[in-house]
Formats: structure tokens, sequence, C-alpha cells
């Protein structure tokens, strides 16, 4: 007679536990019996007394049956249960599995919540970090700046009532007051960086003469050190537009530091052109960086060795923020060093800027397919500061597809277009441009720079498309509405652009 079943699931240590049972009463030793069960690998008869129990073991327990001592047939019930055994197997792994998935489920779902707590910590003490930082640095800068052109004018020494001792001490106080004061500021652009609030003031550049300006102002600092400071250019004149004064920030730094590791010799700086970007190079002759370290320069507070910290001074901010800056502008900087024969530093600036969502105070600036956004607040100078339109401003927003366009050229165009409530689209080129007028648009802008028997097939298509467009053009086309001349002002060509919206 069939008195009970049970069965005992065995844990990952091999611990057993009564998972699932049947038994009318508490017949039987269970010490006994979990003896028995530990350590089971084969089915085994066992004598209880009156009772007889067969222990069947699965893969991660035991299944047992226990029968009144009578004359049963154990190896048939056995061999009953052998097709049993395997659905079981499966059946009760499926089922630890889905365990264990909850298990780490939960385990997931407390670490997520922790994560998220702390992560949420870490942007307020970030925040808070950066608003000291900038409370921090106008504090000190107030009373640094007092001492930094109190000791420049005592220096100077014009009443002479200083002695030679004394003079000296007032050279050493302002130039400790400069280096804290370049020291403070870095710290400021770094904590800038890291809350994205560096704007970028965008406007016209000749980079040819930034740099001759840069040169004649690092002039003296070389002839203390008896260096000589060479310009050399490859390309002819070149405009982009970028942020003036982050570019010239990013080349004093490399240029400080090439004088500060160079003992003797020339640094030179030379502009480069390639295909869509410029080059400027700055090379020295200096003390170089190990190759093992040249990787590691970008990096915050880095710099070769810490010997170099103790004898040239410096922070290891400098070439951290030209970096960041550098990919801020769409442009990037690259190293290249030799030990003990000198360094190479190429800051690569892109000669196009791709401009987008000017209404919204963003911009996109890049030469390559990784465009980096700019969130922030843009500044930018306009040619014309007094606008004046004829045309009302136009009710109905518009929407103007602008092709090929010279970045340089059109920006301030595309600044006054937004303000007459007209949608900028942009593209690269003519056979990008056939992609986008799947949607439809009011007026389709061309410059024809560079572009060739493109342009007649341009028109054709939108002639045969029924589409109103516009070509910008320095190519004098007598009496064809469908030309502007590009060397108009900027007024006559906004003028001449909101007249063709309107027809």
């Amino acid at each position: 007679m069939l008195l009970m079943v049970f069965f005992y699931l065995l844990d990952e240590s091999n611990m057993s536990y009564l998972y699932l049972s049947y038994f009318p009463e508490d017949i039987f030793d269970k010490k006994l019996l979990e003896t028995n069960i530990e350590n089971l690998s084969f089915t085994k008869l066992i004598d209880f007394d009156d009772k007889k129990i067969l222990l069947i073991p699965l893969d991660k327990g035991v299944f047992a049956i226990v029968y009144e001592k009578t004359d049963v047939n154990f190896e048939f019930l056995l061999s009953m249960f052998q097709d049993l055994i395997v659905k079981l197997n499966i059946s009760i792994d499926a089922c630890l599995n889905v365990q264990r998935m909850k298990n780490k489920n939960a385990m997931l779902n407390s670490l997520t919540n922790e994560l998220k707590e702390q992560q949420k910590q870490l942007i307020e003490s970030d925040k808070y970090k950066n608003d000291f930082l900038a409370n921090m640095s106008h504090e000190l800068k107030t009373p640094l700046n007092s001492i930094i052109v109190i000791s420049s004018i005592m220096a100077k020494n014009k009443n002479k009532k200083l002695d030679d001792e004394q003079i000296k001490n007032m050279k050493i106080i302002n130039t400790c007051g400069n280096d804290l004061l370049f020291l403070i500021n870095d710290i400021l652009d770094i904590s800038k960086i890291e809350a994205g609030e560096i704007s970028l003031n965008l406007s016209k550049i000749d980079i040819n003469k930034l740099i001759e300006e840069l040169v004649s102002e690092m002039n003296p600092l070389a002839n203390q050190k008896e260096l000589t400071l060479e310009f050399t250019c490859f390309i002819n004149e070149i405009t982009l537009l970028s942020d003036s004064h982050r570019i010239k920030q990013i080349l004093k730094n490399l240029l400080s530091n090439a004088i500060k590791f160079t003992q003797k010799g020339t640094v030179s700086i030379i502009l480069e052109e390639n295909t869509n970007d410029i080059t400027i190079k700055v090379i020295d002759e200096g003390i170089g960086i190990a190759k093992d370290k040249l990787n590691h320069i970008f990096e915050r507070f880095k710099q070769a060795d810490g010997s170099t910290t103790r004898k040239y001074g410096g922070t290891g901010l400098g070439l951290a923020i030209s970096k960041e800056l550098a990919i801020l502008l769409g442009g990037d900087i690259k190293a290249f060093s030799t030990l003990e024969k000198g360094s190479t530093f190429e800051l690569i600036l892109p000669k196009k800027t791709n401009i987008q969502n000017i209404s919204d105070d963003k911009v996109t600036i890049s030469s390559r397919e990784n465009n980096t956004i700019i969130e922030d607040i843009v500044f930018f100078d306009m040619e014309e500061e007094n606008i004046d339109i004829k045309n009302p401003i136009i009710e109905k927003n518009k929407d103007l597809l602008i092709i090929n366009s010279d970045p340089a050229f059109f920006f301030p165009l595309a600044v006054s277009l937004k303000k007459e409530n007209i949608k900028l689209d942009y593209s690269k080129s003519i056979e990008e441009s056939y992609k986008k007028l799947d949607k439809s648009y009011d007026l389709l802008l061309l410059d024809d720079k560079d572009l060739n028997d493109e342009v007649e097939d341009f028109i054709s298509y939108c002639l045969d498309k029924n589409i109103n467009f516009l070509i910008l053009s320095f190519k004098l086309m007598e009496n064809n509405n469908k030309y502007v001349n590009k060397s108009l002002s900027k007024i006559e060509l906004l003028n001449d652009i909101l007249n063709k919206l309107e027809k």
C-alpha cells in the first residue's frame, strides 16, 4: 500500500530541502531519512520498521516513494519511473533557472536603484563643486588682479623710492600673481567644460593674421631664452568661421609649452592646408616626451613625470583644456615627440563649419562625419549691423533648403532668415539634396561655388518638377531671375531671397 510521496530539492551547496510532499501522518524518522538522502547517487531501498522507501536520485534532488512492508515489485516501479525521471530533471532544472533569474533580477533592480541614487548624488555634488569653483575663482581673481596691477606699477619705481632688492621682490610678487591667475583661469575653464557651459563666439577669422599677431606677442618670451620663433605659411589667404579667442588660447598654450621646454634652438609654427582641414604645427627642439608618456599628456593634471612639474612648473591642465577646446571647435590636437630631440603638436581645424538649428541656440561644427554639437549660446559678427529689410516679416513659416553653402559667407544671412520665421535645412551637395526633396520646400537656394555641369542638371530638374529655386553666383547672368549675384551686400541678398520666397 502506498503511504506517501515526497520530493527533496538539493541546492547549489548540496543542502536538502523538503520541497513537495504528500504524507498523511508523521510515520518515520526524518533525520534517518535525511542521512540516507545525503550524497545519494543511485537508486536505494530503505527499510523503516514496517515500511519500505524507494529513493530515486534526480539531477537536482531526490524523489521518494513510501510503501507498507508488503511484497512490492520495486524493480517494476523503478522501470515505470524511468521516463518520468528524465522529464522531472528537465522540469526541475527549468524551474530552478526561473527562480535564479528572479533572484538575479531582484538583485539587479536593487543595485540599479542604488546606482541611480548614487548618480543623483554625484550630479548634485558635481554641481556644487562647479558652483564653488566658479564663485571661489571670482573671489580670488578680484584681489589677485589688484595685487598684479599694484606690484607691476611699483616694480617700475617711477618715484625712485625703492631700492634694487625691493624692485626685485615686487617683480617676484607680480610673477607669482600671474602664475596664480593662470592656474585659476585653467581651473575655471575645466569646470566650465565639465558643466558644458563653454560658449563659442563665432566670427570670420583670417587665420594667417591671427598667428602673426600671436607670434609677435610671444616673441619677447622667446627672446628672454634666446630662442628663435619662426612662422611659415604654406597656404594662400584663408578665412575660417570659428572662435578666434579659443584658437588663440590653444595656440598660446602650445607655444608657451614649446618655449618653456626648449633650452636652445628654434620654435616653429607652420600653417598647412588639407582637403577638409587646416593644420597648425608647433614644433620645438626641446626635451621631448617619452613614448610611454605620450598617450597620457592630454589627461588632466598629467605631465611627463613629477620632475617636470618640479623643474618647469605648471598644473598639467593646459593640454587637457586645449584638447577639449579643439574638439568643441570641430577639430583635434595630435602630438608627436622624440625624447631629447623635441616635440610636434598639430592643431587641426575644419575649413568648413556646418551650422544647424540656429534658432535653438545650437550649432554643429565639424569637417568630418562625427559632428560636435554645441548647445549653448553662440555669438557671431554681422557684417551689417542694421539690416534694413524692405519686405514685411513673413507671417507663414517658410521652408528653405540651402545647398552647397559656404558657412563663413552664409552665416549672417542664415541668422537674419531665422528672424523672418524661415525654417532652414542644409545639404552639403546637389546629390544629397535630391534625397531630401521628398519633403516640400518653398525655395531651394544653391551656391554654385566649385560646381560645373551639376548646376545645369539641377536647373533642369527643378524646372521639370516645378520647384522654386535660386542660385547664388559670382557669374553675371543678365535677364535671369534664377540667379543672384553673391557680390551684392547682405541686405540686397536677403531682400532678393525674401522676395523669391513670397512668389
